[in-house]
């Protein structure tokens, strides 16, 4: 085929137009090569010459035969000197045992072999290279051995520009090409002719294309692209054939039509091959992959292996492995293995502390989720819902250094352990009570008059505080964490149920209630205790609930109700939170009369507390005080006792403290509703003799039906009654 040779072999791969330089000659030893020039060693555009200093040195070294001796050097020195003298036949005798990279390899080492090995009696060598590898495709069509062999195991650089790392080759333009080089020079089917307007499009049937990776040109997979170099280069040689038959020569159409066919059946053969090549590919990476996979766990068992014998625990190497990446896929010779000790070595101490570390989190997690879960059974079980959370308990002295400890092989262990601590819940729980009363105390210093000579008097009697004074009457606080709702005294302090809670999951205590005075509350209780004609710093809750007063905000104007107007009558602590809530000004009541509350006791009241509640408690044993109950439950409970019909607040009775809140009040009408006028009937009918009277639309009715007529007037149909 005219043409072919030159258009498939030019490439800008690291042996290109090598086989050009050798020129065809032979040599009858590798001597004779060495006296001989072979030309540019590689490409201009990829790689670039050695210095002419290095160059000037391996020459005189081979010209010379001696090999250079190092100064300083007392050792002798291996040479190759005497390679010269051993015949051609025998080294490419020697070079058929060998794989085309180790081909590709000694080419490259010097000019002498480079000539050898391209010259036209080494075919033979690289065809035996190729077997040897194993599998290797033949060579594409139109391509020499050397360049096949470089295309597939020449390296990873990009034959335009040198980049490293690329690996795929596209055997439909054979070449290895980078991304960025492809997009530049490849050219799509649809836009030839705009690319190309002055060429014949008959070009895009005679040269070799790609249809894959067309993401690399941003063009969908499945279309023809072609080599820009190769386009103008086919040109060319059409061109001759055509300016034949232009010039009217003798059987200038029947050879290029010859040329045509001959150029379509090369590049279907070029497509076909492509194929087989691909597929190869493909295996040939798995093969490597397996082959590789097989030798890192050959070398990871040898390495551990080694290391066990040195007294490393087998353990921690296999961990080692799991957590380390080394690059196991070349032999552990003895040098290499003594250079990767010192690695293996220091790794595994860093892997044995990190498993050490991870451990001791493990151990410290699985005692704080115990912990955590036999605390929050304990307080489960508490009726107060202000408990301190699990986290104090967790950072106390002894518990935090059980906490962190070193981890122990038996989990029974461990496990029991965390139940000693136990104990410690109840004692836990109670001094965190007594800090919060010695707290709310502190805060009431101020508010209540207490002197701070008594408040230091209960600071050294952390373990029992003195209750006097969070349970006046004036003791009203609020929690931060929640709306500002008056809790009055202590009592409604413990059983206070944070709405904030519900965002949280887990134990109860997972989150601490935090406490502040109520000002507003204050100044309402306050108020209240003045009307009353108390004493503020000495009254307690207890005395305001015996007093059953009850009050008016004169802040609210009446409401009106039926065409008259109410005011609510509330006990003094629903007025303390009404006060809190509607945020009034100044505090402003009116104490009910004598008269006014007998309306409200002989009236029936709001049921307080619900009988549903869980408040209720028998007053004859102490079954009910830790758990309280129902109502009915209770009642129930009575018949143990032998009490048939029991009283409430003398057989049983409930628990104030938990109850949320106090009942609503009572409506007290200020003007008295107007109660709707019963309709009468005083109207006659004059048609009828009887006495019957009808209320106004009755009578109308009643002359409609009865005397059919259907528009009654007054005073000639009916009449009204004097």
């Amino acid at each position: 085929m005219d043409g072919d040779h030159d258009m498939v072999d030019d490439y800008d791969s690291p042996l290109t137009d090598l086989e050009d330089s050798t020129g065809g000659s032979e040599y009858s030893s590798l001597e004779e090569a060495f006296s001989e020039s072979s030309g540019s060693e590689y490409g201009e555009e990829t790689y670039k010459k050695q210095p002419a200093k290095k160059r000037a040195r391996a020459t005189k070294a081979l010209d010379t035969g001696i090999a250079p001796v190092t100064k300083g050097s007392g050792r002798k020195k291996k040479t190759l000197s005497l390679i010269v003298t051993v015949p051609i036949d025998i080294l490419l005798e020697i070079f058929g045992l060998l794989e085309p990279a180790d081909l590709l390899y000694l080419s490259r080492t010097s000019k002498a072999f480079r000539a050898v090995l391209l010259s036209n009696s080494a075919v033979s060598v690289w065809k035996s290279a190729r077997v040897n590898r194993g599998g290797v495709p033949d060579c594409m069509p139109g391509m020499s051995e050397v360049k096949w062999a470089d295309l597939l195991f020449g390296g990873s650089r990009c034959y335009v520009c040198g980049t490293k790392g690329i690996t795929r080759i596209d055997f439909g333009i054979r070449r290895r090409v980078c991304t960025s080089c492809l997009k530049k020079n490849l050219v799509y089917k649809p836009n030839f002719s705009s690319k190309f307007p002055d060429l014949d499009p008959i070009i895009m049937d005679l040269i070799p294309f790609t249809n894959i990776g067309g993401w690399a040109h941003g063009h969908a997979s499945g279309s023809k692209f072609f080599w820009s170099d190769d386009v103008p280069k086919m040109a060319v040689q059409l061109g001759m054939y055509q300016k034949d038959v232009h010039m009217f020569k003798s059987g200038a159409k029947k050879r290029l039509e010859d040329f045509k066919q001959s150029r379509k059946r090369y590049v279907d053969s070029v497509v076909d091959h492509a194929v087989v090549c691909n597929a190869w590919v493909d295996e040939d990476r798995k093969r490597h992959l397996l082959t590789a996979t097989g030798l890192r766990r050959q070398n990871e068992e040898l390495i551990e292996a080694r290391l066990v014998l040195l007294g490393h625990d087998a353990n921690d190497v296999a961990r080692m492995f799991h957590h380390r990446a080394y690059a196991m896929d070349k032999e552990i010779t003895d040098a290499r293995w003594k250079r990767l000790l010192p690695r293996f070595e220091r790794d595994l101490s860093e892997v044995k502390e990190e498993q050490r570390l991870e451990d001791q989190r493990d151990a410290s997690s699985r005692r704080k989720m115990h912990l955590r879960e036999m605390y929050g059974d304990y307080v489960q079980q508490l009726r107060r819902p202000l408990v301190p959370p699990s986290e104090s308990f967790l950072k106390l002295c002894d518990v935090a250094d059980f906490i962190n400890s070193p981890p122990t092989v038996e989990r029974e262990s461990e496990i029991n352990a965390c139940r000693g601590f136990a104990d410690k819940f109840p004692e836990f729980c109670t001094g965190y009570i007594n800090q919060t009363k010695l707290a709310l105390t502190q805060l009431l210093g101020p508010s209540t008059g207490v002197s701070q000579d008594t408040l230091a008097l209960q600071n050294h009697g952390i373990n029992a505080p003195d209750e006097t004074v969070l349970q006046l009457a004036t003791s009203v606080f609020q929690c931060t964490l929640s709306r500002p709702f008056p809790l009055i005294t202590w009592d409604k302090v413990q059983y206070h149920k944070c709405p904030s809670r519900v965002y949280y999951t887990g134990s109860r205590a997972t989150l601490a209630c935090t406490f502040s005075i109520s000002q507003s509350g204050i100044a309402a209780a306050s108020s209240l205790l003045s009307l009353v004609g108390l004493d503020a710093k000495t009254t307690t809750a207890t005395t305001m609930d015996q007093l059953q007063c009850h009050f008016f905000c004169s802040n609210c104007p009446p409401k009106p109700e039926n065409g008259g107007s109410y005011r609510m009558a509330m006990d003094w602590r629903r007025s303390v939170i009404h006060y809190v809530e509607e945020s009034h000004a100044e505090p402003r009541w009116k104490l009910l009369s004598a008269v006014q509350l007998k309306v409200i006791h002989g009236s029936r009241p709001p049921e307080f507390p619900r009988a549903t509640d869980l408040v209720w408690c028998c007053n004859k044993c102490d079954k009910h005080h830790r758990k309280p109950v129902n109502k009915a439950a209770v009642i129930d409970h009575m018949r143990w006792h032998g009490i048939a019909a029991p009283t409430q607040g003398v057989d049983f009775g409930y628990d104030m403290a938990p109850v949320e809140l106090p009942p609503l009040g009572t409506k007290i009408f200020v003007t008295p509703p107007q109660l709707p006028q019963k309709p009468t009937k005083n109207y006659r009918c004059k048609h009828c003799n009887g006495s019957r009277s009808f209320m106004l639309d009755g009578v109308k009715q009643h002359i409609k039906s009865k005397h059919t007529i259907g528009s009654p007037c007054e005073g000639t149909d009916f009449c009204k009654i004097k």
